[in-house]
C-alpha cells in the first residue's frame, strides 16, 4: 500500500468527521428552531432531531469505517466488526420515514382542528 492511498483515505476520514460534526452542530439545531416554530408539540421535534442525529452518526461511522478499511491496516481494519450494527441502524431508515410522515399528518390534523 502507497503512502499516498493512506494519506487520502485518512484526509477522508477526517473530513467526513468535519461535515458530521457540522450536521450535528450547525445543521441539526437549525432544523430543530424552523420545526418548534411550525409545530406546538415540542416533544415530537425533540425526538425527531434526535433521530436525525443518531442517522448523521450512523451514516458517518459508515463511511468512517469503510475509508478505514481502505487504509489496508491490520489494527485499523479490526472496525469493520462494527459496519453490522451500523448497517442494520441504516436499514431502518425507511422505517423513519414512514414514522415521520404519520407524525407529519397527525401534526397537521391537529392544527387544521384549532
Amino acid at each position: 500500500m502507497s503512502a499516498e492511498s493512506f494519506i487520502v483515505n485518512l484526509l477522508k476520514i477526517v473530513f467526513v468527521v468535519l461535515a458530521g460534526h457540522i450536521a450535528l452542530t450547525k445543521i441539526i439545531p437549525l432544523v430543530d428552531d424552523m420545526l418548534k416554530g411550525l409545530i406546538k408539540d415540542t416533544k415530537v421535534v425533540d425526538k425527531f432531531t434526535s433521530l436525525l442525529g443518531i442517522l448523521v452518526i450512523t451514516l458517518a461511522g459508515i463511511k468512517i469505517i469503510e475509508f478505514a478499511v481502505a487504509t489496508e491496516n491490520k489494527v485499523v481494519g479490526y472496525l469493520s466488526v462494527l459496519s453490522p450494527g451500523l448497517e442494520f441502524i441504516k436499514g431502518l431508515v425507511p422505517y423513519f420515514g414512514y414514522v415521520f410522515a404519520a407524525v407529519v399528518i397527525i401534526v397537521a390534523a391537529r392544527s387544521l382542528r384549532k
